[in-house]
């Protein structure tokens, strides 16, 4: 069964029986069509080109020109290879070829002109209309593109986050499993203890040696406990709190640290009282894992500088060592879960700074080179920034 003719191939059919004031009318009509099409193709939100046998463009809608930068007076006969070479690459306009391939093509790609977007490329092959089955059909190429950037950084976002929870409950499984023998290992000791002190005959090196064994015990407790507080993602308990008395009690819970590694600590206070909303213990976590980084980055004795000031906007902190530095390669991946460059590194401080941040609408920048040392730098909203509103108008 064959399909009816459209209207326009039945007046197409007849073209020599119409006379100057029905073409005149049919003329007309075609470029109302043409123009009721082509603003159809405009509103589309994906990207439409048209090509012919030779790869040049015959037609683009506005996303469609959009998406590859093109002019409105470039919008026909332009090769696609000359207006979007990564694109005509991916269908395989650039592979010499005497004809188009008549193949359909899908990809998802990046391109980089005129901005950085992620499209997905669908690719059909054009039969001509009007030749004859018998007679070489010329091939041209119908093109839709369709911007995926923000469907890709989304979906980006959502496996590292996935990702992340994941790491998070396992961290969490493993510090948990290990607090059920220390607390087993508490109770034996405390016994131990007990009984020692019953003993009318001290054995004052024993109590000793079980004292420093209760202390560890208790650290290690402690230390479990922390880190399944900072991993956990809780809710920030914004209170107004002072970035100098968070920095100075940080410094504290490190002295020993710090003199161990014969290391001083400067600070630089460009702001009397830098006041933020934010969670303290949660300040405090970021404080110890970026303080601990700087520790460990150096080799010998130094200093670390801690410097604060003020934005229009925000409240930075900028702590600067002079320590190994870190390479280009692995400054891109700090914030990665479970990458780390040091032997005993379990890679998770950086990652858990960064989620801090982010809580308290902030943000953490790096700056290193090898051999001369790294700058971290944490910036807080300002307490006093809020949004502008209008005033009432009276009329």
């Amino acid at each position: 069964m064959k399909a009816g003719k459209s209207p326009l191939d039945k007046v197409l059919g007849r073209l020599d029986d119409l006379d100057e004031v029905n073409l005149g009318i049919l003329v007309q009509r075609l470029a109302s069509e043409r123009k009721l099409l082509e603003t159809v193709f405009d509103i589309i939100r994906d990207g439409i080109l048209v090509l012919d046998d030779k790869g040049d463009i015959t037609y683009a809608n506005i996303q469609g020109k959009r998406l590859i930068g093109l002019k409105d007076h470039q919008s026909s006969h332009v090769s696609l290879l000359r207006a979007a070479p990564e694109i005509a690459r991916a269908i395989g306009l650039d592979q010499g070829n005497d004809g188009m391939k008549t193949e359909v093509i899908v990809r998802e790609m990046e391109i980089s002109y005129p901005d950085l977007r992620y499209i997905r490329v669908y690719a059909v092959p054009i039969e001509e209309a009007f030749v004859k089955k018998a007679e070489f059909q010329k091939v041209g190429l119908a093109i839709i593109m369709t911007d995926i950037t923000e469907e890709k950084v989304s979906l980006d976002e959502r496996i590292e986050s996935e990702k992340v929870s994941s790491i998070m409950d396992l961290a969490a499984g493993v510090a948990h499993e290990l607090g059920n023998p220390l607390n087993s290992i508490h109770i034996h000791l405390q016994v131990l203890k007990r009984n020692l002190d019953s003993k009318k005959i001290k054995d004052i090196k024993s109590e000793k040696s079980l004292s420093a064994c209760i202390n560890e015990v208790e650290r290690l407790d402690g230390i479990i406990a922390h880190f399944l507080k900072a991993i956990r993602p809780q809710e920030p308990d914004f209170k107004d709190t002072n970035l100098l008395n968070i920095i100075e009690e940080t410094v504290l819970l490190k002295k020993e640290e710090l003199s161990v590694h014969k290391i001083k600590v400067s600070m630089e206070a460009g702001v009397r009282e830098p006041i933020i909303k934010g969670d303290s213990q949660q300040l405090k976590q970021v404080f110890f894992n970026v303080l601990g980084n700087a520790i460990e980055a150096i080799k010998k004795e130094s200093t670390i500088r801690i410097v604060t000031g003020l934005e229009e906007n925000f409240v930075y902190v900028k702590i600067i060592d002079h320590g190994t530095g870190i390479s280009k390669e692995d400054l891109s991946k700090v914030f990665e879960p479970y990458y780390t460059t040091k032997d005993s590194g379990h890679g998770i401080g950086m990652m858990i700074v960064h989620r801090i941040m982010r809580d308290h609408g902030g943000d953490v920048g790096i700056d290193s080179k090898i051999g001369a040392g790294t700058i971290v730098t944490l910036r807080f909203p300002r307490n006093s920034t809020r949004p502008k509103l209008l005033e009432t108008q009276t009329t």
